[in-house]
């Protein structure tokens, strides 16, 4: 039974299950397990709107330079955003900060590996294993410490994926029975609504992808999906 990880990557109360002091750690260990090779590895992480989010992101940010590992930061993203660039940026590790639906007092930390989707059990596993360890041995010297950038262009580049999964109809963004798309707390930003803003001047059309129990307005897809990154959809949803 896995002691952190949940279904859904790690989620509790804001400085109640998810401290710095265990954000700080899952830098550690994840960093640690993710540097294969010999060459400069980076992480990317972005967040949702949550005031903890600053904490939490300024923890991972000290875990994952304390053990050579150099961090770009999003800001504020959807979560499929960050998993699309992990991939995009040739990223060694994706992480987001949301706790998706749960309540605003709650935070969570998801990671991606560097194909962009979920982790498997086992290395969530053995992440664990690592965040309950001594890790002090194997924090890098001074002159091999991570650095941490912010990065202000990637919006463009999830916008630009997030049109292709438009339709620009004339339902006004409706589904099939008249309701409009529902986000995470915090996910409804400006890049979505650049993204419909642009897709609605230019239409692209797509084909219609994989159902999930005949309801037409869910699409298989996120993470832990494998194929879905050969899906094609009406709509693109942050979940």
């Amino acid at each position: 039974m896995r002691k952190y990880f949940g279904t859904d990557g790690i989620r509790g109360r804001a400085n109640g299950v998810i401290t710095p002091e265990l954000a700080l750690k899952v830098g550690q260990a994840a960093g640690l397990l993710f540097q294969r090779g010999e060459y400069r590895h980076r992480v990317v992480i972005g967040k949702d709107t949550r005031l903890s989010g600053y904490m939490i992101e300024t923890a991972l940010v000290a875990g994952f330079t304390s053990v050579g590992m150099d961090v770009l930061l999003l800001g504020p993203m959807p979560t499929p955003a960050v998993a699309m660039l992990t991939r995009s940026m040739r990223a060694d590790l994706g992480v987001m900060i949301s706790a998706s639906h749960n309540p605003y007092e709650d935070n969570g930390i998801k990671l991606f590996g560097p194909d962009g989707f979920k982790l498997s059990d086992e290395v969530e596993h053995e992440i664990e294993r690592l965040i309950d360890s001594d890790l002090q041995k194997r924090l890098s010297a001074s002159a091999d410490l991570g650095r941490a950038k912010r990065i202000e262009s990637v919006h463009a580049r999830y916008i630009e994926f997030a049109k292709r999964t438009l339709h620009a109809g004339r339902d006004g963004g409706r589904d099939a029975h008249g309701r409009r798309p529902q986000h995470q707390p915090g996910q409804r930003s400006v890049v979505h609504a650049r993204a419909r803003a642009e897709a609605a001047r230019h239409p692209v059309r797509v084909h219609h992808g994989l159902r999930r129990g005949g309801d037409p307005t869910r699409v298989r897809c996120g993470g832990s999906t494998p194929e879905a990154g050969r899906v094609q959809a009406d709509r693109g949803l942050a979940r």
